[in-house]
């Protein structure tokens, strides 16, 4: 009998914006987002436990899962938290377990008598911290298993290039591609999927990690990509220099120099610019030489600040996060750590703020709430020109952000 997987979304404050409309397990890190790594090394998801204001998403990164519901317990459950990334070939073992990485509690193996008593601990079946806490007070054996976690957005921008060479091994090298010469590989470290172009004049320097080239990825003329990188499926690189880390997820196009930065999906950035160790949320539209900032002129640790006030990256190279739908005129100066609320449109000649709440209309002078109606209806149109369509789930989120 097979053990159901159960996957807790972490607390989403700290993937601010981007955790505004989806569970932070539906964010890409590395070549995968987190659920769907979960699902193809540790099989399907019994269900993903998240806060319910997220939970309808539109889950435009894979086939939908199972929200808030828990599957039986007969079996026992085999239960992690979303954001970690165990080492590769590590298993939730036989017996009952919890797992720990550098200390923090992050999955758990339950009989089937922890698991059927585990729901009355909790006062229900939805992930919202007591789930969490309740599976730390079953007091079982702790193992130290290592890997990864990522509890914050700029904390999966930072462990981003460890996880597209993490994932790079689960693509197979060698699939046929179309390819004008010339173009120049640099090392042998290059995953190819089905369908994907390489123009003329393209250089893949392959030397400090893998280029993963996902199905019908399209690579245009005098692009430079440095590895590691991870290109999503049906996505374009236009030309400049992509990589060091980056992670570009479905439908996207990209053009101008990058490094060390997370694209969703259905990202447009058709014009130059550096955007630089940023997370970047679905639909976003960056105008022409839209730049990001991602060092302090004082060489010193980023802080970023957010509904939850100021928070130390302890990292010394963090950009920009924008949520979903954010749109920057042309010029657009994002200051180190800035964080763009969901819905905003950012424009005007200074720099921006270092943090935007959702639904903004910022020019730099003057700051207005944007209006549901005038966003859905932009919405319709960014979301036709990917062949998408906003579901009702979506619309209800956005109709929540907006209300504030």
């Amino acid at each position: 009998m097979s053990i159901p997987l159960l996957l807790l979304d972490p607390p989403r404050e700290p993937f601010w914006p981007l955790a505004a409309t989806r569970p932070a397990a539906d964010l890409l890190a590395g070549a995968r987002t987190f659920r769907a790594r979960w699902a193809e090394r540790h099989g399907p998801l019994g269900s993903l436990l998240c806060d319910d204001e997220v939970a309808a998403c539109g889950f435009r990164s894979g086939d939908p899962p199972p929200v808030n519901e828990l599957p039986a317990s007969g079996a026992g459950w085999r239960i992690a938290l979303a954001t970690w990334v165990p080492p590769r070939g590590w298993s939730f073992g036989d017996e009952p377990a919890e797992y720990r990485c550098e200390g923090e509690p992050v999955a758990w193996r339950l009989d089937a008598s922890r698991a059927r008593g585990l729901p009355a601990r909790t006062g229900g079946p939805r992930w919202s911290g007591s789930l969490y806490d309740a599976s730390i007070d079953l007091g079982l054996p702790h193992v130290e298993a290592g890997g990864t976690l990522c509890d914050s957005a700029w904390g999966t921008m930072a462990a981003n290039p460890e996880l597209v060479a993490y994932d790079a091994e689960d693509f197979e090298r060698g699939e046929s591609f179309s390819g004008v010469d010339p173009f120049v590989l640099l090392g042998d470290d290059l995953m190819v999927g089905a369908g994907v172009t390489i123009g003329p004049f393209v250089v893949l320097d392959a030397r400090e990690g893998p280029i993963v080239l996902d199905r019908k990825a399209r690579i245009e003329p005098h692009s430079l990509l440095r590895g590691p990188v991870y290109v999503g499926p049906e996505s374009a690189v236009l030309g400049g220099e992509v990589g060091h880390g980056t992670s570009i997820g479905a439908r996207c196009k990209v053009r101008g120099e990058v490094e060390q930065s997370v694209f969703q999906g259905y990202v447009n950035k058709a014009h130059d610019g550096f955007v630089g160790h940023s997370y970047i949320g679905e639909f976003v539209n960056l105008g022409a030489s839209t730049v990001t900032s991602d060092l302090k002129n004082t060489y010193g640790p980023v802080r970023v600040n957010g509904p939850e006030g100021k928070l130390d990256t302890g990292l010394l190279k963090v950009g920009a996060f924008l949520g979903d739908h954010v749109k920057t005129g042309i010029g657009t100066r994002l200051t180190c750590g800035a964080r763009i609320g969901p819905a905003s449109h950012l424009f005007g000649a200074g720099v921006s703020p270092a943090w935007l709440p959702d639904f903004s209309w910022d020019d730099g002078a003057a700051r207005v709430r944007v209006r549901l109606d005038a966003f859905l209806s932009t919405v319709e149109t960014a979301m036709r020109r990917r062949g998408a369509v906003p579901t009702e789930g979506e619309r209800a989120i956005w109709a929540r952000l907006q209300r504030g």
